[in-house]
């Protein structure tokens, strides 16, 4: 008999509101594929949730002035399950990794719930192509 222990990989970000790639770190632009389209960039206080048509890039800022960072990159691929949490004022999407990793993105009211079922659908689309 075997379990599954999964790990958050990273803290709980509670995204508040869509930006547009130009609003993105030069910095991080350079980190993505020629080939990589951008569908989506969420941004909480100091971190941003990025989907891509290959992946979803998370960058996690960290320390009192957000110069430590941490960059995530969880390939489509990767993500043996997901779900949908839609709550009166926010709405979160956990995916777990095949490696056990869970990753939970929490998005605020601010951001519509139509855009939310946008981005499961993008998931979902993503994931059934694999």
């Amino acid at each position: 008999m075997s379990y599954v222990k999964f790990k958050p990989l990273t803290a709980e970000l509670n995204y508040t509101s869509v930006v547009t790639k130009e609003e993105i770190e030069p910095e991080l632009l350079q980190l993505f594929d020629a080939h990589e389209e951008v569908f989506i960039v969420c941004k909480a206080t100091r971190d941003l949730v990025v989907l891509t048509n290959k992946r979803i890039m998370i960058l996690d800022r960290k320390g009192v002035r957000g110069f430590r960072r941490q960059i995530y990159s969880v390939m489509y691929r990767s993500i043996s399950t997901y779900s949908i949490d839609i709550h009166n004022f926010n709405t979160a999407i956990e995916l777990i990794t095949d490696s056990g990793y869970q990753l939970v993105l929490t998005f605020s009211k601010p951001i519509p719930l139509e855009t939310m079922f946008d981005i499961y659908k993008y998931i979902s689309s993503k994931l059934l192509e694999k």
